[in-house]
């Protein structure tokens, strides 16, 4: 009995198994320790604590001008930075705006007034002083947290992606291998490498709004997850 080829020409056989793809091909009509080769795909995800955060807080005035918006606001957004700064954190941007404020009537919408807010932005290594920002402004004059953001630092990053990365390669050789093996041939060289990552470096984005509970703000944070993806050919003998 003549044995089949590895691959027919013009014929690709993919498997898909718990979300990696492989891919076994022949270059040439007949299997050779030359031309045979294995493609394979596969992904990791690693987690790490973040070590940045942005806070963002925000003082509001409303009236029925928009000097009178301006004129209530109910903090100073200099003296909120300045709080800011002395807690160590660094303030990035301070953005004021005044826009008509509507209510909705039975007949559409009506302009009630003008509404000012003065946001003020502050990032911090810190990220367990988070809480303690937010305090910190709100007793300052903010009186409104527009949003928590959780982040790695570059470099942390970049030692997760190195990870995941890693991790995915390692994946990729034992399914290839696994591949291979069930075609009685052996894993050799790498012919080719593609990576992509997903960017999902953000944990996430947390509001919350000023309260006169005269107690603190606690802030716990969950993980950063960062993933990173590999398709990688590999040469059989």
């Amino acid at each position: 009995m003549v044995s089949k080829p590895l691959a027919i020409a013009g014929v690709v056989a993919v498997l898909l198994a718990g979300g990696a793809g492989f891919a076994l091909a022949d270059s040439g009509g007949t299997p050779t320790a030359e031309n045979a080769t294995v493609s394979v795909s596969a992904d990791a995800t690693v987690e790490r604590a973040p070590d940045r955060a942005t806070v963002t807080v925000a003082a509001v005035g409303r009236g029925e001008t928009a000097a009178a918006a301006r004129d209530n606001l109910t903090g100073d957004a200099g003296a909120v930075q300045q709080a800011l700064e002395d807690e160590g954190a660094n303030v990035t941007s301070s953005r004021f705006s005044i826009h008509p404020e509507y209510e909705r009537t039975e007949t559409g919408r009506e302009q009630v007034g003008y509404v000012a807010v003065h946001t003020v932005e502050a990032e911090t290594s810190d990220v367990d002083s988070v809480g303690t920002l937010i305090d910190t402004a709100v007793d300052a004059g903010a009186d409104r947290v527009e949003g928590i953001r959780y982040e790695l630092s570059e470099a942390t990053r970049q030692d997760a992606r190195e990870d995941a990365l890693t991790t995915a390669m390692e994946r990729a050789r034992a399914d290839a291998e696994t591949v291979a093996a069930a075609e009685g041939r052996n894993v050799d060289g790498v012919a080719t490498i593609q990576t992509s990552d997903s960017g999902r470096y953000v944990v996430r984005t947390e509001a919350a709004f000023a309260a006169d509970s005269g107690g603190s703000t606690t802030i716990s944070p969950g993980p950063v997850t960062v993933d990173a993806a590999v398709q990688v050919t590999y040469e059989l003998e």
